[in-house]
């Protein structure tokens, strides 16, 4: 059950009706959230002047002692905790009237939850998410480090509320335990998410490093709009992208975080913040991948026998002294959304990558195909220019002049924008396919279409979400870009 939530839904009391007064004191403004046996309301303080969420259990509907167990322990280890991350609670209590109903009185946060901030769009940027993280981070350091440590057990992106400063809010501390307690004791319930939950979770053998998990799983959803439940579980874990768009720095505490066996994780939640902040330098100088940095930051040594680096390196290619294949991409060529900021835009700076893709569609930075088709290709290209005495390339370079002539403004200056895939033409055919997309600008929604490399079209569906930019003047003046 949420604690806030920010627009309040409508109060559901018909506007004749008698105004409520919880305790004689909070007054109802709205429900904010409703569950089986338990409602969250937005009210008046009438004595403090202030906001307050009132979260209520309706005795009458408990169906498993549990869930009072639960209620009554979220309020009795929530008044013990302060922190500017934790919503506070002003008080808890019984009421008087008929049936027996328990209330929760905690401090209003207004600020949308990171789920409602990601489908509102656009994704969050490579700086927001480590925000998020580094301020998630600490307050689990605080939660943890009490005694016994405080384990939260739901952490999702629906369970944090990011303020207008960007700094995240934990809320939602309906499956709050102490840690010290065995399997099997009271309390030692299984609370928490699928796809968010750490394996031992499932077992009811929850601890601080289940919350480190959590976070991890939230991170991940954060960086490529998809939930932890949509990448394969086929090895016993969840799967992270060797070619997440985000740095190395940040992958690698995600990649950390998400081990299944919890003494594969960061000892700590301080611990795993030194894999956000703290540079690892190698003591020949040389640049470490970023699985084996995680290791050493963690304090997990390599095993015997097993390679310090991943048998492709992620991102860029990086100087190392073991051979391995390089790649510049990733290894599945698969195209992804990338955050463009802020402009103006530089074609030769961080997004040049990007910049190939959009003026070179046949022949973009990134390709879905290997070295051997593109040689094929590039032979091909050869062959057709002798056979058509140079018209082909000619014909290339003018599509490629009036291509840049066209969109080169759009990528240096153009407005950052989500849209989402309504149609692909032309998948099946040999060289180029249409993608037709649309977005939504001040309440209108604008359509355009681009060309794209016929391979590409492989990685992408309909209803997929694209990065668009756009024109202000003239929204409707568009292009999609990817890296």
């Amino acid at each position: 059950m949420p604690d806030s939530r920010i627009p309040p839904e409508p109060s559901t009391e018909k506007p004749d009706a008698p105004r409520r007064v919880i305790g004689d004191r909070y007054e109802v403004i709205s429900v904010i959230g409703q569950g089986a046996v338990a409602r969250t309301f937005l009210c008046q303080d009438l004595q403090k002047d202030r906001h307050v969420v009132v979260k209520e259990l309706l005795f009458a509907h408990i169906s498993d002692w549990k869930q009072l167990e639960l209620f009554e322990r979220e309020a009795r280890m929530l008044s013990r905790l302060e922190h500017p991350s934790i919503p506070r609670v002003f008080d808890y209590f019984q009421g008087d009237d008929e049936g027996a109903t328990y209330y929760i009185v905690q401090e209003y946060i207004e600020a949308p939850s990171l789920l409602e901030r990601m489908e509102a769009g656009p994704m969050l940027g490579q700086a927001e998410i480590r925000e998020i993280a580094d301020g998630l981070l600490h307050v689990l350091e605080y939660l943890h480090g009490r005694a016994p440590p405080v384990i939260h057990r739901d952490i999702k992106p629906a369970n944090v509320l990011l303020r207008p400063d960007g700094s995240p809010a934990l809320i939602d501390f309906g499956g709050i335990r102490a840690a010290w307690q065995l399997p099997g004791s009271p309390g030692a319930t299984v609370v928490g998410t699928f796809g968010y939950m750490a394996p031992e979770q499932v077992s009811g053998q929850a601890g601080p490093k289940s919350d480190l998990y959590s976070l991890g799983a939230t991170l991940l959803h954060l960086s490529t709009g998809h939930p932890p439940s949509d990448f394969s579980f086929d090895t016993g874990r969840i799967e992270v992208p060797d070619d997440l768009p985000i740095d190395e720095r940040l992958a690698s505490l995600i990649e950390a975080l998400l081990r299944p066996a919890p003494r594969d994780r960061p000892a700590s939640a301080q611990a795993a913040r030194q894999l956000l902040t703290t540079p690892v330098q190698p003591a020949d100088g040389q640049t470490l991948s970023r699985r084996s940095e995680a290791r050493m930051t963690s304090g997990m040594p390599v095993r015997p026998g097993q390679s310090a680096l991943p048998a492709i390196p992620l991102f860029a290619s990086l100087p190392v002294t073991a051979p391995t294949e390089l790649t510049l991409f990733g290894v599945s060529g698969e195209p992804r959304l990338v955050d463009m900021g802020s402009e103006p835009r530089d074609t030769k700076g961080d997004f040049k990558d990007v910049y190939r893709n959009l003026m070179h569609p046949l022949f973009p930075a990134r390709r879905a195909w290997g070295d051997t088709e593109q040689v094929l290709w590039l032979g091909f290209s050869g062959v057709a220019s002798v056979f058509s005495l140079g018209v082909v390339p000619a014909f290339y370079a003018l599509s490629f002049r009036n291509r840049r002539k066209r969109l080169d403004d759009l990528f240096r200056n153009g407005l950052f924008t989500v849209g989402t895939i309504r149609s692909i033409v032309g998948a099946d055919a040999a060289v180029h396919a249409t993608i037709k997309y649309d977005f939504q600008v001040d309440g209108s929604i604008y359509r355009g279409y681009m060309q794209v490399a016929a391979e590409m079209t492989r990685y992408w569906s309909v209803s997929d979400p694209v990065a668009v930019l756009y024109d202000a003047s003239d929204p409707s003046r568009s292009c999609i870009v990817y890296r």
